[in-house]
């Protein structure tokens, strides 16, 4: 058993998007504040159980030494292997709706049984989601207190491995499938980022039997795929080659050129392709941001530093893993020269002074 108060959370709810309809509850994202001694109790725990908590390894999220870069570059290896052989892959990104929130606590616990956890770790968790309870804090005022039936806590510590154990099940079904991407006989169909889910296929065919086990496995363990939200994309060298329709959760999936994995956005093409376009656009965001407040400083060194630290992340996210063309990286060159050029004061005719403040910058 564990004390009362480890079930109780506080639910702050934080606006999504700034430009849509605050009224609709589907623009808010609650974020719940639980007692610090349960997140200590739940680390003891994982430490224990730590080896049989372990999750599959096309799971990339909520691991040690694991980031998203490991998952673009995996992508990107499967896809530029089955291009440069002549291949088309064939790339389902799937939304899963609120995913967290929608885990069948009694099919989690089955899941830890069959993975041969001691007993009292089962019952600690029974008992512990039986008193999940929670408030709504909006502003100065609380709302009544009511339970949680399902979905992993918020905010716990155990929660991100338990889903991953949760969605293990899926990658296990599609690799017994085995209709899937495969390199060096090994199952590379499905990658999975917490609840980013990419299905590669080098046929239609064998995507749309892998959808099916998608759509059971939803209606096994209660999990509902947002068709509207999912789609589908080809590259290799019949991207552009109309196919037959697939299907998910009833719906048809939408064939688009280009899709956004992991705040990277992949481009439909013959071989391995991403857009930087976005990333122009953050970058451009931030810097101004930044330039307009630190005109104050008096230093251009002080705002070039803001500058590594704030802007550079957005502008360089994912280039080590995706391999970017040389266009990109002249645009996103650019960007940065543009940047150290407003930051001195240097006009765009001065290319003395452009190549060397570069230069500068880029040793500091």
């Amino acid at each position: 058993m564990v004390p009362d108060d480890f079930g109780r959370g506080i639910v702050i709810p934080l606006l999504k998007n700034s430009d849509g309809n605050k009224f609709v509850s589907d623009n808010y994202r609650g974020i719940t504040l639980s007692p610090i001694i349960s997140k200590l109790f739940e680390i003891v725990m994982m430490k224990i159980f730590e080896k049989q908590l372990e999750s599959d390894p096309l799971q990339f999220g909520f691991k040690q030494k694991s980031s998203c870069q490991h998952a673009l570059l995996s992508l990107k290896t499967i896809v530029d292997h089955y291009s440069k052989h002549g291949s088309t892959v064939n790339i389902c990104a799937l939304d899963i709706s609120k995913a967290f929130d929608r885990v069948d606590h009694y099919a989690l616990l089955q899941l830890l049984m069959d993975r041969s956890l001691p007993r009292n770790f089962i019952g600690i968790l029974l008992d512990w989601y039986t008193k999940c309870i929670v408030c709504v804090r909006w502003g100065g005022a609380i709302s009544f207190w009511f339970c949680i039936s399902a979905g992993v806590r918020q905010g716990g510590v155990l929660s991100p491995v338990l889903f991953a154990i949760y969605m293990d099940i899926l990658v296990n079904r599609l690799r017994i499938a085995g209709y899937l991407c495969h390199l060096l006989n090994v199952f590379y169909g499905c990658l999975l980022f917490a609840d980013d889910i990419v299905l590669l296929s080098h046929s239609v065919n064998a995507m749309q039997c892998m959808l099916q086990i998608c759509n059971q496995f939803a209606v096994d363990f209660d999990v509902k795929f947002n068709s509207t939200k999912s789609v589908a994309m080809r590259i290799g060298c019949r991207y552009n080659a109309t196919c037959e329709p697939l299907e998910l959760a009833g719906d048809t999936l939408k064939y688009v050129d280009s899709v956004k994995y992991l705040g990277v956005c992949l481009i439909a093409s013959t071989y391995f392709k991403c857009s930087v376009d976005h990333v122009k656009v953050k970058f451009y965001r931030v810097f101004n941001c930044i330039f307009s407040r630190s005109k104050s400083a008096n230093s251009e060194m002080v705002t070039v530093q803001l500058l590594k630290s704030y802007c550079l992340p957005f502008l360089l996210y994912g280039s080590e893993a995706v391999g970017l063309s040389a266009t990109n990286m002249h645009i996103l060159d650019n960007c940065i020269n543009r940047a150290t050029y407003r930051i001195f004061h240097i006009g765009d005719y001065d290319n003395v002074w452009q190549s060397a403040v570069a230069s500068v910058f880029r040793l500091v």
